[in-house]
């Protein structure tokens, strides 16, 4: 099957990391695949990784867009390679991919909702309801973003498929020298070790997990900030304002996460709101405690009180207990831990993900 998926970016964030994921096991299965880039923004170690699967990638280029020469190019695109299949991913895509898609003769549009969009402008808003009406499937990674799905961006009901992100958790199986990662990432050589890993904006709540830091009366505490974005400098600005300098750590974003994370003792997804979030599998494949927001997709991946902490977003106070909780606690930290990875193990896999997007794609039928 000839499938293109059209993306706004590709910058190495959660989406575009499911993107790999997929792309790399539907290539073996027989699929021809070709990924068009709207946006002249990419992670260059992301792009290699695609072209050796081996995935076409084309870019169109905001300056094409904003000229307008953008949209022939991408319309021919779509009609020329005859594509059996177009799926959609974030909002220039999706307006502008249904629209095209649909104009170019494909025969199976499908739209991938990341999450709750709750930040879209009204015009933005109208826009993705307009063009739902040219896309034949929805796809969700979450049950919890149903409701919104249909009420705010206009999803039939009877379009919506939910398929869960997965994880290689076998990527995650070798031990983790804590001491190698301390020198390998400038830490300080003893003392707990907090992560949180995600892009840097105001969605992930980076800001709240820096102000229950303040909060943590632990001793001897540091948390390593792994990503980058917008927020970045805000951020920084916060962590000096709270004199945590001496605490926190900011690294960048790593290609190398399945090596680091076995190395820190609590890994923190501090999100206002999800899809459902790579980070927070890869931390459960891990069998790394976890404390986590009580938000979307952080609730079909942890139980409070069985894999792990759910606390209240927005709320730093709550966080510092139960960051206080999880370190003081090990024996208990531990179980939930090991609790996270068996689910993960169990109800996450690649494999299941990549068959059920294989079965929308080929229209085949799926429960809802």
């Amino acid at each position: 099957m000839k499938i293109a998926f059209v993306i706004d970016h590709l910058r190495a964030d959660g989406t575009q990391k499911m993107l790999w994921q997929l792309t790399k096991r539907l290539v073996p299965r027989g699929h021809e695949i070709t990924i068009i880039c709207l946006n002249d923004s990419w992670d260059d170690v992301l792009v290699k990784r695609l072209r050796e699967i081996p995935v076409e990638v084309e870019i169109i280029g905001k300056r094409a867009l904003l000229t307008g020469i953008g949209f022939p190019r991408l319309w021919c695109l779509l009609r020329n390679r005859k594509f059996q299949a177009v799926v959609t991913m974030l909002f220039v895509a999706d307006v502008l991919g249904r629209l095209l898609a649909r104009a170019s003769g494909v025969a199976r549009v499908v739209t991938s909702l990341r999450a709750r969009n709750v930040n879209y402008t009204l015009l933005q808003r109208s826009l993705v309801r307009l063009t739902m009406r040219c896309v034949d499937c929805v796809v969700i990674n979450s049950v919890n973003i149903r409701d919104f799905t249909m009420q705010y961006e206009g999803a039939p009901s009877d379009k919506i498929h939910t398929i869960s992100n997965g994880v290689d958790v076998d990527l995650f199986a070798m031990p983790v020298d804590q001491c190698r990662v301390r020198s390998e990432l400038g830490l300080a050589k003893s003392g707990t070790l907090l992560v949180t890993a995600g892009r840097l904006t105001q969605q992930k709540g980076i800001d709240v997990l820096l102000e229950a830091l303040a909060l943590v009366a632990v001793e001897n505490l540091h948390l390593v900030i792994m990503g980058v974005g917008e927020a970045e400098s805000s951020l920084r600005a916060l962590t000096k304002r709270l004199n945590l300098d001496a605490k926190v750590f900011f690294v960048g974003y790593r290609h190398d996460l399945p090596k680091l994370l076995g190395a820190f003792d609590l890994y923190v997804h501090p999100a206002r709101f999800e899809g459902m979030p790579n980070a927070l599998l890869e931390a459960m494949a891990a069998a790394r405690p976890i404390v986590a927001t009580n938000v979307d997709g952080n609730r079909d991946l942890i139980e409070n009180g069985i894999h792990g902490w759910l606390v209240a977003p927005e709320d730093p106070a709550e966080m510092a207990k139960a960051i206080t909780d999880a370190i003081t606690n090990p024996d208990e930290a531990q179980r939930r831990g090991i609790a996270a990875y068996r689910r993960v193990i169990e109800h996450f896999s690649v494999d299941a993900m990549v068959t059920a997007w294989e079965n929308v794609l080929l229209g085949r039928q799926l429960l809802r």
